[in-house]
């Protein structure tokens, strides 16, 4: 029971946003929490359905090799380089994107703050990039 006790806090959690909401549904935000307490409530209660079916003496074995290679696949250095690889690869096309969807909204004259915005979420990328390379370069 310990170990399902933080699911059923955030279940609990989310159902006291639904009802906490439900005489300011007709509201923008009363809406918005209301949407924000079910998603809290089905993905914690999905999360407390995998681990139920998971930690059932049936599915014992399944799961006992599903750790065994969810733990080789965390310690073998050629899928760390890849793991790597891939967010080096998602970095630099999230960079274009970035720059090319706020390239493409400038010349159909969108709003200046939408604009100003995907500019700033591109410096930000670029600067967390720079940041976090030079962070590991002298950490590892």
């Amino acid at each position: 029971m310990k170990e399902k006790l933080p699911f059923i806090i955030y279940i609990g959690i989310g159902a006291v946003l639904m009802a906490a909401s439900l005489p300011h549904m007709d509201g923008y935000y009363g809406n918005m929490v209301f949407w924000v307490g079910f998603g809290t409530v089905c993905a914690e209660s999905v999360q407390l359905f995998k681990y139920c079916w998971w930690r059932a003496p049936a599915h014992k074995d399944a799961y006992e090799a599903k750790r065994q290679e969810a733990h080789i696949n965390a310690v073998d250095e050629r899928k760390q380089f890849l793991r790597m690889k891939a967010g080096h690869i998602a970095y630099q096309i999230m960079l274009i994107v970035l720059f090319g969807v706020a390239l493409v909204l400038a010349l159909v004259k969108a709003p200046a703050w939408i604009i100003l915005i995907l500019f700033v979420l591109w410096i930000f990328q670029y600067i967390v990039g720079v940041v976090m390379f030079h962070h590991l370069e002298k950490r590892l």
